[in-house]
C-alpha cells in the first residue's frame, strides 16, 4: 500500500471516529437532559409533598403564626460539571440594514475561538453551533464542501490551510431539522495551552417583515475524545429585532 493511500485511509478513519464521537455526544446529551428532567420532577414532587404536609400541620394548629425555620425546604443546586480547562467564545459583528424592511438581510460575521488551557492535549476536537431557531440555521465560511454542494455558500481558496469540514454529509438539511452545525478542524489535536479558531464564518438572516419580531441565539459547544459531554461557549451570538 502506497504512502498516499495510507494517508487517505488514516484521514477516513479520523473522519469516521469524529462522526462516532458526534453521535455518542448526542446520545450522552439526550441522556443527561432526560436525567436532569427526571431529577427536577422528583425534586418538585418532594417540595410539593413537604409543603402539603406543612400546610396540613398549620391547618390543624391555627395558633402557629410562623413556620419553623427547621421545616423550610432547601433546594440545593446541582454541582457544576468538572472543568477540564477547555473554553470557547465568540467574537462577532452584526451588519444591519439602514432601515428594517423586507428586502435587506442581517449578516453576522464572526470567529469562534477554542482555547485549551489544560496540561493535556484535546484529541479529535469537534465543535457544534446550535441555533435556537432551526429554520434560520445557515452557515458559510472557510468550510470544505463536496462538489455536489458548491451551489451553497462556501469559501474555497487554493492554499487556504485552515478549512474546516462538516461532520454531517448533508449538513444544511440536518441543521434545518435540528438547528445544529457540527464541524471538525483541519487538525486532529489541540495541544496543551494552545488555541484554534473557526474564523470568518458568516450567518445570513433574512429580512424581518413589518410588525414582526425576531430573537436569534447561537450557542457554541466543544467536544473531544476526552470531552464527550461537551462544554458550552462562554458567550452566545444574539440578535433581537422588534
Amino acid at each position: 500500500m502506497t504512502e498516499e493511500r495510507m494517508n487517505t485511509l488514516d484521514k477516513k478513519i479520523i473522519q469516521l471516529n469524529q462522526k462516532i464521537l458526534h453521535y455518542r455526544s448526542e446520545v450522552v446529551k439526550q441522556d443527561r437532559l432526560l436525567t436532569d428532567q427526571r431529577k427536577r420532577i422528583h425534586d418538585q414532587d418532594t417540595v410539593i409533598e413537604e409543603l402539603t404536609l406543612r400546610l396540613e400541620e398549620l391547618a390543624n394548629d391555627p395558633a402557629v403564626s410562623e413556620v419553623d425555620s427547621a421545616s423550610k425546604v432547601e433546594i440545593t443546586p446541582s454541582l457544576e460539571e468538572k472543568d477540564i480547562q477547555v473554553d470557547s467564545f465568540f467574537t462577532y459583528a452584526i451588519m444591519a440594514p439602514y432601515e428594517t424592511n423586507e428586502e435587506e438581510p442581517f449578516v453576522i460575521k464572526g470567529h469562534m475561538i477554542i482555547e485549551n488551557r489544560g496540561a493535556s492535549a484535546l484529541n479529535n476536537p469537534v465543535i457544534c453551533l446550535s441555533f435556537n431557531k432551526p429554520e434560520l440555521a445557515n452557515l458559510s465560511g472557510r468550510i470544505e464542501r463536496s462538489k455536489n454542494n458548491l451551489q451553497h455558500y462556501s469559501v474555497s481558496r487554493e492554499g487556504v490551510t485552515d478549512t474546516w469540514k462538516f461532520v454531517e454529509e448533508q449538513a444544511d438539511r440536518h441543521a434545518k431539522q435540528t438547528g445544529q452545525f457540527w464541524l471538525s478542524p483541519p487538525i486532529d489535536t489541540i495541544p496543551a495551552r494552545s488555541s484554534i479558531t473557526f474564523s470568518d464564518f458568516e450567518v445570513v438572516i433574512p429580512a424581518v417583515k413589518k410588525n414582526t419580531s425576531l430573537s436569534l441565539q447561537i450557542t457554541g459547544f466543544v467536544y473531544g475524545a476526552d470531552l464527550t459531554e461537551g462544554k458550552a461557549s462562554l458567550n452566545t451570538i444574539a440578535l433581537t429585532v422588534s
